[in-house]
């Protein structure tokens, strides 16, 4: 499942974050998630975890000008909170919840909230640290 402190909404910024359904299969043995990259919005360029993380660290705190990220929460709990055009969104990823899909133009924070959360990353452009911009209100 996904927190999120929006109501029912699964889109902002014009759709420009959005959550994305992601199929499982559950039994027994455990989960299984796929990610079937013709099915992404974007062809994926990188992909990326993020673990080991202490619970209560902050991280990310920037924005992409050009990339697209699609955040998908493996293990643990994660917030995101999110920035644009001066309005804010926050919203926790869980690791049976959907997918989020961060574009361009879009400031992101991550809080790891539970210890032994890891985040997957799945990015539209190879590392770039020039195409990144660093204030919540800094998009291009």
């Amino acid at each position: 499942m996904t927190e999120h402190d929006t109501g029912a909404v699964t889109a902002w910024f014009d759709g420009r974050a959005r959550l994305l359904d992601m199929p499982r299969s559950v039994d027994e043995r455990g989960t299984l998630t796929p990610l079937d990259f013709p099915a992404l919005p974007f062809t994926p360029r990188r992909l990326f975890t993020v673990g080991g993380v202490p619970a209560g660290t902050r991280r990310g705190g920037h924005g992409h000008r050009h990339g697209q990220q699609l955040l998908l929460c493996i293990e643990g709990r994660i917030a995101v909170r999110l920035v644009a055009s001066g309005h804010s969104v926050s919203l926790t990823l869980l690791p049976d919840g959907p997918a989020l899909l961060i574009g361009p133009g879009i400031w992101a924070e991550q809080c790891y909230e539970a210890p032994g959360s890891v985040l997957l990353v799945v990015a539209s452009e190879p590392y770039d640290p020039a195409s990144y911009f660093a204030e919540e209100n800094g998009a291009p």
